[in-house]
């Protein structure tokens, strides 16, 4: 008959047991390792990652050669999660590990690592399911690097200098800012903030500073509130906009396309904009800010979407098409 070899969950279930039973006295070694089926080298490892990941206190005695809880403990009584749960938090932990080399975050690398060997202990995801679950790719993020000292910066309320060249200019320009946030968008990093020249809020991508001109200073001027969650929830994207209004767009989904953009919306909505959902078509009510985020985002829907309104962005979407049409022609 084939040896059934405990888990390491299971071992650390048995450990936890026996240390309880016995109520704060040291249990041996040896009476451990039969317990739980381990050899001495790996008992310690149990002992050791216990400790690590669910904070046991588990004392050694040298007089007796046996491990005891220092104080009342039970392994059942961490988190207790699903089947179903373990495996969603597996999936965010995966992705979690994608941005795990971006300096803010090294910190959580230690914490990431604890949950990842957390969730496998207690989840033992057969080997070749990795063949049947796959995450999409997160590329590296250009312009990580200066997160840090930009953090820096904003916590210190300070302003910055740098060079920054934009895709279609040949050289460099100096500006002076003062950074109210960091956003991503679309796997690009960039500094929003207010600068100094133009007197306005304005958005840079990392990628396009020059790392070594960064420099903090400080500035007696003073700067307007700023709201970031207000600002970005009238458009897509990044760009800024200063008095640009927020306009009413009706767009018209395929029942198809509709069930995907019901799940994931590229734009909020509520329910009250819903004006109409059958069998023909799903027309829904937007309110927000047309740019070419927008041209994009509907443009890459090809004929699964058409707008309604405004005639404007009606405009907008078939230049769009009809440039790339061109292009094959």
């Amino acid at each position: 008959m084939k040896k059934i070899i405990p888990t390491q969950y299971e071992r650390f279930q048995k450990i936890n047991q026996r240390l309880q039973a016995w109520g704060g006295k040291p249990v041996s070694k040896l009476e451990l390792m039969n317990y739980c089926g381990a050899k001495e080298r790996t008992l310690k490892e149990d002992i050791a990652m216990m400790r690590e990941l669910y904070q046991a206190p588990i004392k050694y005695d040298y007089k007796i050669k046996g491990f005891y809880y220092s104080q009342p403990f039970d392994l059942e009584m961490r988190v207790h999660l699903t089947k179903s749960e373990l495996a969603a938090l597996d999936a965010a932990v995966q992705t979690l590990r994608q941005f795990s080399h971006l300096e803010p975050f090294k910190e959580l690398n230690s914490a990431v690592t604890k949950l990842d060997q957390a969730v496998k202990y207690r989840f033992q995801r057969p080997k070749e399911e990795n063949n049947y679950l796959q995450f999409e790719y997160v590329p590296v993020i250009p312009g990580g690097e200066l997160i840090a000292p930009l953090l820096d910066v904003m916590r210190g309320r300070q302003w910055v200098t740098f060079k920054h060249r934009k895709f279609e200019a040949n050289v460099s320009n100096t500006y002076h800012l003062f950074p109210y946030l960091i956003k991503e968008h679309r796997n690009r990093w960039y500094v929003v903030g207010w600068e100094k020249t133009r007197q306005h809020i304005r958005a840079f991508g990392l990628e396009r500073i020059e790392e070594s001109s960064l420099t903090a200073f400080e500035n007696a001027d003073e700067v307007p509130v700023f709201d970031s969650k207000a600002y970005f929830e009238k458009a897509l994207g990044i760009a800024i906009y200063d008095q640009e209004p927020v306009e009413e767009v009706i767009l018209s989904f395929t029942p198809f396309q509709a069930n995907y953009f019901k799940t994931q919306p590229f734009f909020p909505y509520h329910p009250e904009n819903v004006i109409c959902d059958n069998s023909i078509e799903f027309r829904v009510k937007l309110h927000l800010i047309i740019n070419k985020e927008i041209v994009y985002e509907l443009a890459r829907l090809g004929a699964e979407v058409r707008v309604v309104s405004p005639a404007k962005l009606i405009q907008q979407v078939c230049q769009y098409h009809q440039a790339a049409l061109e292009r094959y022609q």
